[in-house]
């Protein structure tokens, strides 16, 4: 009989798997609390930041709105701050006494403002192209987290494209569709907004249960062979019936965009080095959570 050899004590102090004598406990086995949401999530925070830069530099485009934004491609000039301004500078031109001085004082002040140019238009007009990008970015993007919900090995590179090359022409047409879904949503409630009409807050309501039909839609998508409808119409149902998870998870990503917008007013290098790193990653990781085990409970357990 062959005998074994002995190995160095070097060998079990570095060995993962110790040695040898029994399986290690998978403390991650049970249901799906938030207790195993924050364990796995800080087990994957290099693929959520290698993900987090994918995600931004795959939306590429958006850095064209914002820079045109930020006013550095508009022309400055000055303006009244206030509209009282043309009454009392006419009134001045003929009766100039220390109350309308005291009142210019007040009204007159001026403010700074941006006129568009050229280059405001096309760099705006260049943000468009998140039309074309933003199907295969969430594609890709949610194939690793279904992954990483799922506790499966992840090569995020090869995963994240070739999820993308196997769902080419539903990832672009779903893409597309969700661009414009979120647009006019943001549209309606900037309009509603500057209107002061109550219709702002339906509005708010819509896009905070088409954010949580987010969760599902391309999940769906990269596990199912459904027709753009059927996902759609899916995950609407999927947002009613898994009510209580997704509302945890919206308000979980409401309080990571939270306490980045703190932090980026209040130190602005921290909310900057959040949103390169982990904002975006983390709050689908919460969606993905939320919705993967619900789809697994209705339409993959009872096939299997």
């Amino acid at each position: 009989m062959k005998k074994k050899e002995k190995k160095h004590f070097l060998y079990n102090l570095f060995n993962p798997q110790g040695k040898g004598l029994e399986v290690p406990k998978d403390d991650l086995a049970g249901p799906d609390n938030l207790s195993k949401c924050f364990k796995l999530l800080g087990r994957n925070l290099t693929n959520l930041l290698t993900l987090n830069l994918l995600i931004i530099f795959g939306n590429f485009p958006l850095m064209f709105g914002l820079l045109a934004l930020t006013g550095n491609l508009s022309t400055p000039t000055t303006a009244a701050s206030s509209s009282l301004f043309a009454p009392l500078f006419g009134i001045m031109k003929f009766e100039s006494g220390p109350v309308t001085q005291a009142l210019f004082g007040i009204h007159g002040l001026q403010s700074t403002m941006y006129t568009p140019t050229v280059w405001t238009y096309v760099f705006l007009a260049l943000t468009l192209l998140i039309i074309f990008t933003n199907g295969f970015v969430s594609v890709g993007t949610n194939y690793v987290l279904r992954s990483i919900v799922r506790r499966q090995p992840v090569s995020l590179w090869s995963d994240f494209w070739g999820a993308v090359k196997r769902n080419l022409k539903q990832g672009f047409v779903m893409g597309m569709i969700d661009i414009a879904i979120i647009g006019l949503l943001l549209y309606d409630i900037y309009y509603f907004a500057i209107n002061a009409s109550a219709m702002m807050y339906v509005a708010l309501i819509i896009l905070a249960l088409y954010t949580i039909m987010r969760f599902y839609i391309y999940i769906l998508l990269i596990t199912f062979n459904l027709s753009i409808w059927k996902i759609i119409k899916n995950s609407l149902i999927f947002t009613l019936l898994n009510f209580k998870r997704n509302i945890v998870a919206l308000i979980g990503i409401i309080l990571a965009a939270a306490l980045t917008w703190m932090l980026f007013i209040y130190f602005i290098p921290a909310g900057v080095v959040l949103i390169i790193t982990f904002l975006f990653s983390v709050s689908a990781y919460f969606g993905a959570f939320a919705a993967y085990p619900k789809i697994k409970e209705i339409m993959i357990d009872p096939q299997s």
